[in-house]
């Protein structure tokens, strides 16, 4: 008598829109702030930036990272990326030793360049491609111009944030590099805006439809708020609406490769605890990122760190597309 065949575990795309509350939630307590506390009430309780919120750093960025690797922790995804994983590991390692352990400021000021480009590539491209999917459409030359349309304007905002710190500002004819920036997304977002009406049209869902408005709200309210100054609201966003959607893909993904027996090297090791992945996982890579972020201050330590999470955004970029093992074990309902 055979056995009975585990079902696939599914990604509702309706959980993946729900995450996108997030971004009214945000809107209406800093205009409450704005309007009502006349900028006083969020300051007061809140740091500017959420790096400053020992929650936050256990919480968010690096834990998804390593969640990420600990699906990779599997012998046939191992034999299956080897060497397309390989240079990318050596590359990364090179640019993050420069960065951290080369010529300052220099070497700090390109690495934050690069880094910021890198980071909003990665999380607008999980973003939008999850849109192209859900709008069950292919991608058009309309739509790739409304993604780097996307992708600029988001790293000019994130430049905004943090260039202060690396690079300073200075003036061009009376103009900081500020205004300049601000004004060029500016721009770029009102590009975005307007590629939108005609992309949702095509939308062959309603799934679909919402998540790509979802996208364009995620931008525009960056720089709304980011004009008015409330830069821990910039950060959290896009950060919670990226994080958990990473979270929901591999845990899903996770389950379904482990639902019949363990194979993965971490969830056989922890067979003992009888736990889903979807426990097992958060708490594995939340542990893992908090020892690594607790000694980061150690050179080698925030190079690890850096490679880690620049090698996570390259094949993040490939391994759930096309016939790669990833993507066989990850199912969406629209």
């Amino acid at each position: 008598m055979s056995a009975i065949a585990v079902p696939m575990h599914q990604v509702d795309c309706r959980w993946l829109l729900a995450l996108y509350a997030i971004i009214p939630a945000c809107l209406g307590l800093v205009l409450l702030d704005v309007l009502v506390m006349d900028g006083q009430g969020v300051a007061q309780y809140l740091p500017a930036d959420p790096m400053h919120l020992p929650l936050w750093t256990v919480l968010f960025g690096l834990p998804h990272i390593i969640a990420s690797l600990v699906t990779m922790a599997d012998r046939e995804y191992l034999q299956h990326y080897r060497r397309s994983l390989l240079w990318p590991l050596l590359i990364f390692a090179a640019v993050s030793t420069a960065g951290i352990m080369g010529p300052q400021p220099y070497g700090s000021q390109a690495l934050f360049l690069f880094l910021a480009f890198y980071t909003i590539y990665h999380v607008l491209a999980q973003q939008l491609g999850l849109t192209l999917m859900m709008m069950g459409t292919p991608p058009s030359t309309v739509f790739k111009v409304w993604k780097w349309l996307a992708i600029v304007a988001g790293t000019l905002i994130y430049v905004t944030l943090y260039g202060a710190s690396y690079l300073g500002y200075e003036a061009v004819y009376g103009i900081s590099y500020y205004q300049l920036l601000n004004w060029m997304a500016a721009l770029l977002c009102a590009g975005v805006l307007v590629l939108a009406f005609g992309l949702s049209a095509r939308s062959r869902t309603r799934v679909g439809r919402w998540y790509l408005w979802g996208n364009v709200a995620m931008i525009l309210s960056a720089l709304l708020i980011n004009e008015l100054g409330y830069t821990l609201f910039v950060i959290l966003i896009p950060r919670v609406i990226h994080d958990v959607t990473a979270y929901m893909i591999y845990i899903s993904h996770d389950s379904n490769r482990n639902r019949e027996r363990p194979v993965n090297f971490v969830y056989r090791a922890l067979q003992f605890t009888r736990l889903p992945p979807g426990v097992l996982l958060p708490v594995v890579s939340v542990a893992v990122a908090f020892v690594l972020s607790t000694y980061q201050a150690i050179p080698i330590i925030s190079v690890i760190v850096l490679t880690v999470g620049f090698l996570h955004y390259y094949f993040e970029g490939f391994i759930w597309r096309g016939p790669n093992p990833h993507r066989q074990h990850l199912v969406f309902r629209r």
